[in-house]
């Protein structure tokens, strides 16, 4: 896949998508204009430009995601990694945001300083390392009416650990916000989100749908 000629900069605007916790707007915008999320244990530093979103949208990944580890943050149970390299979909979420934005939320991700991130140099489909971090493998993916599309994922191996169940403030998160865009009924929903590996060993589809 051809790499783009022209660097972003920071004002141009990027699709950040989202398949964990930051589907919940609430959550995200904390990213962007500094401050606790509801449940959050720690304050976010929020980004060098604190303007909202300009606009967020359903999305589905065209790989599964899969919920490994062992998450103190949220009380225990996995969190979600994309695999990126697995056959499936996930529902997910995509904000209208900055290019400079977005390398400050992927720096909070695993509290580095921020960087400016090469997107335009990354093919597509390929995780491109940013760091050390959980979520330091910077995705991009195709983009929508000409803008790109990017997201992060583990650059290691954690998505080959055995699978274990979110607990329910994440997965609650992540349904919530799912809800918050998505078109299909919660039944629906909550059926595609018990479709991603550690899920099932933990939830239903009913009790999925009921944390909303």
């Amino acid at each position: 896949m051809p790499r783009d000629v022209t660097p972003l900069t920071d004002n141009d605007p990027i699709w950040y998508a989202s398949y964990g916790s930051n589907c919940l707007a609430a959550r995200f915008i904390v990213y962007l204009t500094g401050g606790r999320a509801p449940g959050a244990a720690r304050d976010e530093r929020g980004a060098r430009d604190r303007t909202e979103p300009a606009a967020s949208a359903a999305h589905w990944f065209s790989t599964p995601s899969r919920f490994v580890g062992d998450s103190a943050k949220w009380g225990g149970g996995g969190v979600a990694f994309l695999d990126h390299n697995g056959n499936g979909s996930t529902p997910g979420r995509r904000y209208l945001i900055t290019k400079g934005q977005f390398d400050d939320v992927a720096a909070q991700e695993s509290r580095r300083p921020t960087t400016s991130l090469p997107i335009h140099e990354l093919p597509i489909g390929t995780v491109h390392p940013i760091g050390s971090g959980f979520y330091d493998g910077l995705l991009r993916l195709p983009a929508v009416d000409g803008v790109p599309v990017v997201t992060f994922t583990s650059p290691h191996a954690e998505i080959t650990l055995p699978p274990n169940p979110p607990s329910a403030a994440y997965l609650g998160a992540i349904i919530r916000g799912l809800a918050e865009v998505h078109p299909l009924a919660i039944e629906d929903l909550a059926g595609a989100v018990f479709d991603s590996p550690g899920i099932s060993l933990g939830w239903t589809v009913e009790e999925i749908a009921a944390l909303v």
